[in-house]
């Protein structure tokens, strides 16, 4: 990490009266951080900037801080190291793209892992935190198919459908990106350390908020216009109504993006989102075909890098996958099927759902797709 540059970005962002439409603004206009701040007031208001801005920045200037910053940037910067994370710039060649097109990109992005994948092509894949066991699947199947045509999956790190879609694309052994509504050093939930452990591996993830911000509510929507500007296009694999899956489907309309949305019986009190979608126009998607064939030229078919294979360990753990088959079961049931102690058999059921191979709900385990089909072929 760059820690100078790191440590203007971090400066920027603490300044009271320099909102983000005008930082973005002079951002563009001066090029990069330090141009900006070293910029002399009668040229920061030729190019835009408030009275009340220019007065801001002459403040850091001269103390390196702002006194009525409400962020202590040191301990900010402190965060950044830890978590060997990386600042990137509106306007500047890192930065990606596609979001950069969007009417209301973050002058910054703080972002750990491997950044070259928000600059690939993305699919959003989005859906209920509380979602049933065949959106979870299909969240799994549509996420693996995705990444198998070339396409890097990019979801919001919730409970449900974000998870089981990030573990979809992993398990393929494809990149996966989080957008968080936190800080970039921490995890919310905090159950999905083990998931953002291996989403560094093989993707990244990125927030527009600076270190040391907590999960607030409102971060949440806002956090959903990114998933959606990253990406090409979203699949709502499965939500209710009202829900966030149809706040990202509303901002991904605003930003030209291609919606997509999952068929659900309509007593599915689950799915009627997907349902409203379809109504009001989108995609309907049996298939990650029906993806495909509606992103246009803009998705080039160009495969991300493989993830590393699954682990020893992991592998260790497929014995629970041969008692499980194709139904939902508990844990007693496991421990008496197997003959082996109960911790043993709950280290193994939590180590094999961080890799998406086996998916929780209501106390009961299933296999994915990809869970079933380990042991037949290593046997």
């Amino acid at each position: 990490m760059d820690t100078d540059h790191a440590r203007l970005c971090l400066l920027l962002h603490s300044l009271p009266r320099l909102k983000n439409r005008q930082l973005r603004h002079l951002l563009v206009h001066f090029n990069t951080p330090a141009a900006l701040l070293q910029a002399a007031p009668e040229d920061l208001l030729a190019a835009g900037a408030t009275a009340a801005a220019v007065q801001d920045l002459a403040l850091a200037r001269r103390h390196g801080r702002h006194p009525q910053a409400a962020v202590d940037i040191t301990a900010q910067l402190d965060q950044l190291r830890a978590a060997g994370a990386q600042v990137l710039v509106l306007g500047q060649p890192d930065y990606p793209p596609l979001l950069a097109m969007t009417s209301d990109p973050p002058p910054f992005l703080y972002a750990r892992g491997h950044v070259a994948a928000l600059c690939a092509p993305q699919l959003a894949v989005v859906g209920s935190r509380k979602a049933s066991a065949i959106g979870l699947r299909a969240a799994t199947e549509l996420a693996a198919a995705a990444v198998d045509a070339g396409l890097v999956v990019t979801s919001g790190l919730a409970l449900g459908i974000d998870a089981a879609a990030h573990r979809g694309a992993l398990l393929a052994g494809g990149a996966s990106v989080a957008v968080m509504a936190t800080g970039v050093e921490s995890v919310y939930p905090r159950r999905h350390a083990a998931l953002a452990t291996e989403l560094l591996d093989a993707g990244c993830l990125v927030t527009e908020f600076p270190p040391l911000t907590p999960p607030l509510p409102g971060h949440f929507p806002a956090r959903n216009r990114i998933i959606s500007g990253l990406s090409l296009g979203v699949l709502v694999v499965e939500a209710a109504l009202p829900s966030g899956s149809l706040i990202t489907a509303g901002t991904a309309l605003e930003q030209g993006r291609e919606v997509f949305a999952l068929p659900w019986f309509p007593g599915h009190v689950g799915g009627r989102g997907c349902l409203q979608l379809l109504r009001d126009g989108a995609v309907l998607v049996e298939a990650i075909e029906d993806v495909l064939d509606n992103l246009g030229p803009l998705f080039n078919g160009r495969r991300p890098q493989r993830a590393p294979a699954p682990s020893a360990e992991t592998a260790q753990a497929h014995w629970l996958l041969t008692l499980m088959g194709g139904t939902a079961v508990d844990v007693d049931a496991l421990v008496a099927a197997s003959g082996r102690p109960l911790p043993e058999v709950l280290s193994a059921l939590s180590l094999l759902e961080a890799r998406g191979l086996v998916l929780r709900e209501a106390g009961r385990y299933l296999c994915t797709e990809a869970g079933l089909a380990t042991p037949r072929e290593s046997g």
